[in-house]
């Protein structure tokens, strides 16, 4: 957005321990927001007021707020009227599957949530799909609520001639899974599919946190553990060459507000084994092999599929070109668009 609008100056305000790497350009300033948590202690005596006291730090952090908008990324106040405000919204799966989670956090988390959005000037929606979701469980103004959708790294691309890669060191065919494995994800569902096809030679390849000790006894109760590896840590580049490398992406989610890994996979030449959900018809189209949710014969048959048609099929191609339709530009134009329509 920067390099787009020479007029923009950001000043990102981070909040705890930053994880990622931050952006950097001449007109980004980046300030640290005192952690008062760690000065209220015991917490159970400051609880009431942290929250108060947090917002009076952020506040002194953002400076006047004349001329300013203030651009949430995870459902926060600036703690002054008259400020136009605009919020991320990512999904919407606390408000879809309420009885997955539950706890005084999830309770206060969605209050705070809902609160933020419902005084936001404009809603960015990472997809139609979260935008309708929105719409429906908020009651929000279908005008203040835009989507813009999200992309993925150029660096994701099609790889020829790959050499053979010793710090990947996987032998044989193997279908890829990326990312967190909680309930809603079904990964559970891709074990079960995995351990009843009957191609044993084809393994699991997994990107994410370690094992927990469900998951690994679970494994061991199917008889699949050694079909399976799982890689922690992985970066971008290592990541192109793992879907370089698989027989088919998988992706079994029951909802999803958006999905990176879709188009990672698509402009990898990689295909795609994915659930019928809203949000990845609107992002992917007719490009993956489409199973129906948590449906395990349809995930085997699914699999039969990836494998006899291979990286040289129509839908793979067809995957290729949806990819080229997203581009961070595109959001940076559209983010753009709306911090002029409020300033």
């Amino acid at each position: 957005m920067c390099e787009i609008d020479e007029s923009l100056h950001v000043l990102l305000l981070t909040d705890g321990n930053v994880v990622n790497n931050l952006p950097k350009h001449k007109r980004i300033e980046q300030k640290a927001i005192l952690p008062v948590n760690r000065f209220l202690r015991p917490e159970r005596l400051w609880r009431s007021v942290i929250p108060d006291v947090r917002q009076f730090v952020r506040k002194l952090s953002m400076g006047s707020a004349r001329g300013k908008i203030w651009h949430t990324t995870y459902f926060t106040s600036p703690g002054e009227k008259g400020v136009p405000r605009v919020v991320s919204v990512y999904d919407m799966i606390f408000e879809r599957f309420p009885d997955l989670f539950d706890g005084a956090g999830t309770d206060h988390f969605n209050r705070q949530k809902r609160n933020c959005i419902l005084e936001s000037d404009a809603a960015l929606c990472i997809s139609e799909t979260t935008r309708q979701d929105v719409i429906q469980f908020y009651g929000l103004d279908p005008n203040r609520a835009h989507v813009i959708h999200l992309a993925c790294s150029n660096l994701f691309r099609k790889m020829e001639d790959q050499e053979p890669d010793d710090e990947i060191s996987i032998h044989g065919p193997y279908f890829l899974y990326i990312g967190s494995r909680v309930h809603y994800k079904k990964f559970d569902l891709l074990l079960d599919a995995l351990s009843k096809y009957f191609r044993k030679d084809v393994g699991l390849l997994v990107v994410g946190p370690p094992w927990s000790s469900d998951e690994i006894k679970k494994m061991d109760i199917l008889n699949i553990r050694e079909r399976v590896r799982l890689l922690s840590g992985v970066d971008d580049q290592m990541l192109c060459r793992l879907y370089n490398r698989a027989e088919a992406f998988i992706y079994p989610s029951l909802y999803e507000g958006f999905g990176i890994p879709l188009l990672e996979a698509m402009a990898c030449g990689c295909p795609v084994i994915a659930s019928r959900i809203p949000s990845t018809i609107e992002v992917a189209g007719d490009c993956p092999i489409y199973i129906e949710p948590a449906e395990l014969d349809d995930m085997i048959h699914a699999f039969d599929i990836a494998l006899s048609e291979g990286r040289d099929s129509d839908r793979v191609k067809a995957g290729f070109e949806q990819a080229k339709l997203y581009s961070w530009y595109k959001t940076a134009e559209k983010t753009l668009d709306i911090y002029r329509s409020l300033s």
